[in-house]
């Protein structure tokens, strides 16, 4: 009969077996220490946060771990987009070529590339405004870094607008870097095309980067205001999944 998927052997042969494993065993100070490595290895491995490559930048599997769920903010809707290493796709090239890192963002397509992404849409349930989120995961905090540099240099060059992959022409206004939270960094920007704007905050922690984004009429009352309690939920949950907090 099988258990477990194995075979049962009898007892006899089990008897033997044992018997020649522990005559190839070697002298009791050889057992120790490969019983000493072998507990290092396994305490190693334990301290490893899962969804981490060596206790290092999350994996697509931890980075998915680390975006907010309907648990996290249960008065919401959410949208779950394609996740892995990449979910965009470049497009035409801005023009001019300096605002090229704000057509990017927009197309989730950022340079540098990043390791792993997920991305999803939430709102409140009592309003259809929603903000969108995305993760990026690099190998090395200076990609991060750079992304933040490429687009906050972007924002600053690019007021007169450029034209994008639409053939459409926004304007970019750089706006005051926000408080970052438990994260390094963060910057904001505004895009406005035809009346509507398009708001976004860009968070740095370590190797990870989240970028939000909402969008309102320019002349609501209310055309800026942050989506704090999702940025905030956001950004403690990755900060902890990461260890970076």
């Amino acid at each position: 009969m099988r258990v477990d998927g194995l075979r049962r052997v009898p007892a006899a042969v089990a008897m033997l077996a044992a018997a020649a494993l522990l005559a190839g065993c070697g002298g009791g100070d050889e057992g120790s220490a490969d019983g000493g490595s072998g507990a290092a290895a396994e305490g190693s491995s334990k301290e490893t946060p899962a969804g981490q490559a060596g206790g290092g930048p999350l994996d697509a599997a931890g980075l998915e771990s680390a975006a907010v769920t309907e648990a996290d903010l249960p008065d919401y809707t959410f949208t779950v987009f394609k996740q892995g290493t990449v979910i965009g796709a470049k497009g035409k090239p801005a023009d001019p070529a300096a605002c090229q890192p704000i057509e990017d963002i927009r197309l989730r397509s950022p340079e540098p590339a990043p390791a792993a992404a997920a991305a999803r849409s939430v709102h409140p349930n009592t309003d259809i405004q929603a903000t969108e989120i995305t993760l990026y995961s690099y190998d090395k905090a200076a990609d991060a870094e750079e992304l933040l540099t490429r687009v906050r240099e972007a924002a600053k060059n690019c007021p007169a607008g450029y034209e994008d992959d639409t053939g459409l022409n926004p304007t970019v206004t750089a706006l005051a870097d926000p408080d970052p939270g438990p994260g390094d960094e963060a910057l904001a920007y505004q895009r406005e095309l035809s009346g509507t704007a398009h708001w976004y905050r860009v968070v740095r922690s370590g190797p990870h980067v989240a970028v939000f984004g909402w969008k309102s009429p320019v002349a609501n009352k209310k055309a800026g205001e942050a989506p704090d309690e999702v940025i905030t939920a956001q950004l403690k949950k990755l900060t902890e999944t990461a260890g970076t907090g």
